[in-house]
């Protein structure tokens, strides 16, 4: 940007330069044309000459005034500054070999290396467990060659917090265009996404870790600070469990984990008994004679109401199958 303006002051400079010998020259030019019309009666070749003489001086005159009014139009620091190359293998890279060929999608596998537990004890330990469900998400270019995406959940039930390790110090921090994350709610990173840039989509896809679905309610074991609402799935795909309606998990990783097995084997994929040992339920007040009475019988025992529902008498029902 320096040297194109530097260059236009040299430009102008000149013109002055010009334009003050002309204006000293133009006086003795004036005198001989004067002249040269005083002989025009005299001759045609004289008369020929003078108007050649003016012509001249009108046109010396017109160039420097069209340097001197002449805009020096500003540009930009990135149109003048040599741009850089484009990284083989990077986001623009691959955008500019699609658009060569005609391609609209460019999907690029990612392998991302993550923390693991040894089990349900380990990942209790040091992650929190929140039930949440995926309501939206954002994608970002976060080097020239990977993206991140972040997943804005509903948080329905937080069963147990642990003090984050990663999301600390400023890390995790969130985009600036992204709204803070409410009481209920919590933002959610993880590697890969889809970006587009200039018509092209470059999708980067961890096979072993699906986006979330969006209106899906997950089992979560993740790295999350209270304060910020932020975390990442620091376990990646191990610590991630689909809920169903009935509050039974499904696992996204299809290989066998020490999690999955743990999940599976002590609670029978259930979320409820998963929420029971974490959060064991207070001691029942009711009358254990009672209640082993009432399980003997085939009845079903209320622990929170102490009341027994008997189980059904077939007779009641169809009479004449009991006699």
């Amino acid at each position: 940007m320096v040297s194109r303006f530097s260059r236009s002051s040299a430009v102008i400079g000149i013109a002055l330069v010009l334009l003050t010998w002309s204006i000293r020259q133009s006086k003795e030019i004036i005198s001989y044309s004067m002249r040269y019309f005083a002989l025009l009666k005299k001759s045609s070749k004289t008369r020929v000459i003078g108007l050649v003489c003016l012509a001249v001086v009108a046109s010396c005159i017109a160039i420097i005034a069209f340097f001197l009014t002449m805009r020096t139009i500003p540009v930009s620091t990135s149109v003048l500054a040599q741009q850089e190359p484009i990284e083989p293998g990077s986001i623009d890279d691959l955008v500019q070999n699609a658009n060569a060929s005609g391609q609209l999608l460019v999907t690029v596998p990612v392998d991302i290396v993550h923390e693991d537990v040894a089990g349900f004890d380990d990942a209790r330990t040091h992650y929190s467990i929140v039930v949440a469900q995926a309501v939206s998400k954002q994608s970002y270019a976060v080097s020239a060659y990977s993206a991140e995406t972040w997943f804005k959940f509903t948080v329905t039930e937080t069963l147990l917090t642990n003090a984050p390790h990663i999301c600390v110090d400023g890390a995790c921090t969130l985009p600036a265009d992204l709204p803070g994350a409410g009481a209920n709610e919590m933002w959610l990173a993880k590697s890969g996404g889809a970006i587009v840039r200039n018509g092209v989509t470059v999708d980067f896809q961890w096979n072993d870790f699906p986006d979330f679905n969006i209106g899906q309610k997950y089992l979560l074991f993740i790295d999350f600070n209270q304060g910020t609402r932020v975390g990442v799935s620091a376990i990646g795909p191990v610590g991630v469990f689909t809920v169903n309606s009935n509050d039974t998990l499904a696992p996204i990783l299809s290989d066998d984990t020490n999690l999955k097995t743990d999940l599976s084997s002590r609670f029978g994929n259930s979320l409820s008994q998963i929420r029971n040992a974490i959060n064991p339920p207070p001691p029942s007040s009711c009358d254990p004679v009672q209640q082993q009475a009432c399980v003997d019988d085939g009845g079903r025992w209320n622990s929170v109401t102490c009341v027994c529902t008997p189980s059904r008498d077939p007779c009641s029902q169809r009479p004449w199958l009991c006699y």
